[in-house]
């Protein structure tokens, strides 16, 4: 047995059906165990946060998050396992954006658009490269890195300018103070689940 993996979703309320469906079909790799939890009732950075301190509690090998708006494809954890990474990352376009705006990040000052790697650039890549960091709506994380980072792995920080930097571009960015390395696997695609109004 290789390991156990912790999929874990931070939810304030409820998890999308859509989300929980694309879950329960994921195929899972050979010779690890697959445990399901969700978080509830937080926000997401607090959220994070449990999960993280469950993973350690309970000895799990990686933890992966799927936001709960989110639904993955069946071979995610096979993917990203590829990556052979500290944190390996899927990816997905941002929310209501018609820009083909994604939530991967390359390397820069900041994370701004300038920075961003956009959906046709994903399209097109065909193998798992470095990153700078990203939205962690469908994120692989080794369980050694909530390790040798200090507590809270995740927070928001709010600047002098009213500019706020979420919890999980933070995560990301002071994870590779702490030398981790981060991955985008492009052929985890994932998309978001839409309220359908009636």
């Amino acid at each position: 047995m290789k390991g156990k993996i912790l999929i874990a979703v931070p939810t304030f309320e409820n998890i999308k059906p859509e989300c929980f469906k694309s879950i329960y079909n994921l195929i899972n790799p050979k010779d690890y165990l697959l445990y399901f939890d969700y978080v509830k009732g937080y926000d997401c950075a607090r959220a994070r946060n449990e999960i993280a301190k469950l993973a350690i509690e309970y000895n799990f090998d990686y933890v992966l998050m799927i936001d709960s708006d989110v639904n993955v494809p069946r071979q995610t954890i096979n993917k990203l396992l590829e990556c052979e990474t500290d944190i390996a990352l899927g990816w997905y376009y941002k929310k209501r954006t018609t820009t083909d705006q994604t939530v991967i990040f390359d390397f820069g000052k900041d994370y701004t658009d300038k920075n961003m790697i956009y959906g046709e650039t994903l399209w097109k890549a065909n193998n798992p490269f470095d990153i700078k960091g990203g939205g962690l709506g469908i994120a692989l994380v080794n369980v050694n890195v909530f390790k040798k980072m200090p507590y809270p792995y995740f927070k928001y920080v709010i600047y002098g300018n009213d500019t706020v930097l979420s919890e999980d571009l933070y995560f990301c960015t002071e994870a590779r103070k702490y030398g981790m390395n981060i991955k985008c696997n492009p052929d985890v695609k994932g998309n978001h689940i839409y309220e359908v109004s009636v």
